[in-house]
Order: C-alpha cells, then sequence, then structure tokens
C-alpha cells in the first residue's frame, strides 16, 4: 500500500474549495441564521429567502462533492467528503425543521419551496450513500481512506464503526423522509371507502339527516315544572329576633373587612418561548459545530501550500449576507418581544 501521500499519522491535503475555511463558516452561519430568523421573524419572505440559499448551497455542494469523488481522475479525497457530510447533514436538519414555520403564514404559496426541498434532500441523500458504497476507494487517495475518522465528541474509524454509523442513521432518515412525503402527497380517502370502514371496522356510521327525528308542531313540548322557591332560614342573635347587624337601638353596625391589596404584575414583554428556543439552538448548533471541527483536527490535514483563500472560499461568505440581513430586521422590529399573531 502506498502511504506517500498520507505519511504516518497525516492525512491527505484538503480541498479548500470544497471544505475550507470560508465554506464551512459560511455553512455555519447560514444554519445558525435560518434556525433564530424562523423563530423570530413575521415575514413569510424573509424565512423563505434565506431558505431558498441555503437550499441552493445544499445542492450545489452535494453535486459538486459527487462530480468531483466519483470521477476518473477524483479532485476530493474521502477526509475531504467526510467533512462535505457533516456540512450537509447541519444544513439538511436546519432545513428539515424550518420548513414548519412557513405553515403559520396561511397566505403563503410554498409549492415552489417544499419541491425545491426534495430535490435537495435526494440529492444530500445520494451523496451519503454513494460516499457509505464507495468509502474504502472513494476519492483521491484511496490508500488514506483507512486513516480516516469521525467524531461524535470522540474519534473513531471511518470504515468500520463510523461507517456502520452512518449506515444506520442514513438509512433510517431516508426511510422517515420518504414516509412523511408518501404521507403528504397521498390523495384523500374516498367517499364511500371511509364509510365502509366505518361501516366494518368500527361499527359506526354518523347519522345522516333522514335518520334525525323531527318533532311535529302539533306534539306538545313537556312542560318543566316551576323551581320551589328556597325557605330562607334566618338566624336570630340575642332576643326579639334582631336580624345581625343592626343593634337595638337601631344603628348599624359595620363589620371590620381587611381590604386585600390588589398584586402588581410586571409584564416584561419578553417571549420566554422565544428565548428557551434560541437558546436549545445555539446549543446543539454549537455541538455540531464543535463535532466538525474536531473531525478536521483528527483527521490531521497536511498543510496546503499558497494561499488557501481564493474563489472557492471567498464567494460562499457572501451568501451569508442575505440571513444576516433579514435576521437583523427580525429582531429590529420585534426585538424578544412577543409577535403579533398573523390572520
Amino acid at each position: 500500500m502506498d502511504l506517500q501521500n498520507c505519511p504516518g499519522n497525516l492525512g491527505p491535503q484538503m480541498n479548500t474549495d470544497i471544505s475550507g475555511t470560508g465554506v464551512r463558516v459560511s455553512f455555519y452561519l447560514q444554519t445558525l441564521f435560518l434556525s433564530c430568523l424562523s423563530a423570530r421573524s413575521g415575514d413569510l419572505n424573509e424565512i423563505t429567502g434565506a431558505l431558498y440559499t441555503l437550499l441552493a448551497t445544499n445542492t450545489a455542494m452535494a453535486v459538486t462533492a459527487l462530480i468531483l469523488g466519483l470521477k476518473p481522475q477524483p479532485e476530493i479525497s474521502f477526509h475531504d467528503a467526510i467533512v462535505v457530510f457533516y456540512l450537509l447533514y447541519i444544513s439538511w436538519v436546519t432545513v428539515f425543521f424550518t420548513l414548519p414555520a412557513c405553515a403559520r403564514f396561511p397566505d403563503g404559496n410554498v409549492k415552489m419551496l417544499h419541491f425545491f426541498s426534495i430535490v435537495q434532500s435526494y440529492t444530500v441523500f445520494a451523496f451519503a450513500l454513494a460516499l457509505l458504497i464507495t468509502a474504502k476507494t472513494f476519492g483521491r487517495f484511496p490508500e488514506c481512506n483507512s486513516k480516516a475518522v469521525v467524531v461524535l465528541f470522540r474519534p473513531f474509524s471511518a470504515l468500520t464503526s463510523g461507517r456502520i454509523v452512518c449506515w444506520v442513521m442514513t438509512v433510517f432518515v431516508v426511510l422517515v423522509y420518504t414516509g412523511i412525503l408518501v404521507k403528504d402527497h397521498m390523495p384523500p380517502t374516498p367517499k364511500l371507502v371511509h364509510q365502509w370502514i366505518q361501516k366494518r371496522v368500527t361499527k359506526q356510521v354518523p347519522a345522516t339527516n333522514s335518520e334525525i327525528p323531527v318533532l311535529s308542531p302539533d306534539v306538545p313540548l313537556p312542560q318543566q315544572e316551576p323551581p320551589q322557591p328556597q325557605q330562607q332560614q334566618q338566624q336570630t342573635r340575642g332576643t326579639g329576633g334582631a336580624v345581625p347587624g343592626i343593634a337595638a337601638a337601631g344603628r348599624i353596625q359595620y363589620h371590620a373587612r381587611r381590604l386585600v391589596q390588589p398584586r402588581l404584575e410586571y409584564d416584561l414583554q419578553i417571549a420566554w418561548n422565544l428565548v428557551i428556543e434560541i437558546a436549545v439552538v445555539l446549543i446543539l448548533w454549537g455541538l455540531t459545530v464543535m463535532n466538525t471541527e474536531l473531525l478536521i483536527q483528527e483527521n490531521r490535514f497536511q498543510h496546503v501550500d499558497g494561499s488557501s483563500w481564493q474563489f472557492g472560499q471567498v464567494l460562499p461568505m457572501f451568501l451569508v449576507i442575505l440571513p444576516m440581513c433579514n435576521l437583523y430586521n427580525a429582531f429590529r422590529d420585534f426585538g424578544l418581544r412577543p409577535q403579533p399573531a398573523v390572520y
């Protein structure tokens, strides 16, 4: 086995155009901004704009990784593909949990957005399956693939236990996503089939208009007896049957009562559910970014000669501008205050 391309414990050189610092920062910030934007924004256009940007980024990344990794002379290594897998996993999960936020806008038309999300999802799934199937020979320098590791709070081999975990996770996600997709797009149950199920299975058939009894106007309605007046019992105090509270001299005696001071409540105008949601997003996002950066550190990529900040890394940074501006506008308008209801 020729290990001259990854001597010692070092991995191959990183392809910075697909897994460099600029690309990773772009993915990190887009996912963070989109997650916070979906929780805070009251404008559908702000959310869909950031979603379209991330969908295009994910699809382009998956297609590029497939082409560069499976061509006769690959231009990315297996180590690069693992980094891409992590980045696509972060962004796909963000898109999956952000799309339902568009449902709170009843007048919004998001059919095209759902279509592009389906295309993006199966493109990402195709890349993940291709990487898992050809893991031992994938990419440039396949002799270095045995040294690759994956990280989930700790490193472990990518070709043994890591491959098994990724297989289980990928197959589970693909099946669940496909099942949800089929369920959402299935035609409604025909009326005759629904009635047959009610008769044969549930044995409950809703009453029709012909089965509801109709009272004749000649039939008198049953009369209800008027309620009997309750006997009021007066308790006398002392002699003479005096009414309590009235003294013998005719003066009214008022019972001393303690005035209850109203409890003052201060409304801080803070949407605590929003604060909790953003806190959870920050924690999960931080853990995912930490594992991705640990992955790069544990794979020990060789140093790249020359400047790594070229067009392939500078361009993704500009994709962060749109979601960042939308997030700024959303918090400028509402802050952490409760958002008004959308009708």
